[in-house]
């Protein structure tokens, strides 16, 4: 197929007709490869602008990624490119990203989502992590406490950049335990013990979790549950309320 040769100067650039009412827009989804300090991450974006023109430029929205694609930190990559774009659209820009970071002290992923804008130095940062818990309960009535495995939630904000593995490190310390995939059999009788002798309900984690998150805006934990049908929960929020 033949390239087609327009003359862009002739065209009316839909993009930039003037609308009655602004509104939020951009790209979701968007699946690309960041290079950061360390290696090669795979993240989903979201990236918005506001408009009162009739329709945004995707293309320079993701152009500003490409820019700014040059092995730093992610938060700055993502705060550059918030910049770019916002300077060549004139307008407010937020990004958002989502990935499984690898950890350097094992062979578990931590998920994170951050999000920043060019409007402040504020950093907004959701990280997932799994874990293991053994209930009090039982272990009180029997020396054994079922087992199951969580999944604890922290949302926090920040003016600086944060270390995803000692983030990590802090959420593994609020678990009974924590998982691990390459485990041989004496290393699995070894996690288990260490599980049973650490029992915690799913609220022992999110009071755990605050403790060593003292800024956190909320925290959640869901554990599923090895001996019923239904899950357990615990969170706290800031308003701490239903």
């Amino acid at each position: 197929m033949e390239k087609l040769n327009i003359d862009l100067s002739n065209v009316r650039d839909v993009h930039e007709e003037p609308a009655s009412i602004s509104v939020i827009a951009g790209i979701t989804n968007l699946k690309t490869i960041i290079n950061i300090r360390d290696f090669s991450l795979e993240v989903l974006l979201d990236i918005l602008v506001e408009t009162n023109k009739r329709g945004v430029h995707m293309s320079r929205l993701i152009e500003g990624i490409r820019l700014n694609n040059n092995n730093d930190y992610i938060e700055n990559i993502l705060r550059n490119a918030c910049k770019t774009i916002s300077e060549k659209l004139n307008s407010k820009c937020i990004i958002r990203a989502s990935f499984s970071y690898p950890l350097n002290y094992s062979d578990q992923f931590l998920d994170v989502n951050v999000e920043v804008n060019n409007y402040n130095d504020t950093i907004k940062y959701t990280f997932k992590k799994i874990g293991i818990t053994a209930c009090p309960c039982s272990k009180e009535l029997t020396n054994i406490g079922h087992m199951q495995r969580a999944v604890l939630t922290v949302e926090l904000e920040s003016n600086e950049i944060l270390d995803f593995n000692e983030v990590a490190k802090k959420i593994d310390e609020c678990f009974s335990a924590s998982p691990l995939e390459y485990l041989k059999r004496i290393d699995e009788a070894e996690l288990v013990i260490k599980s049973q002798e650490n029992p915690k309900f799913v609220e022992d984690v999110v009071r755990e979790c605050l403790k060593k998150f003292p800024n956190a805006n909320k925290i959640t934990v869901n554990a599923f549950e090895s001996i019923h049908s239904h899950d357990a929960y615990a969170e706290w929020s800031k308003n701490n309320r239903i």
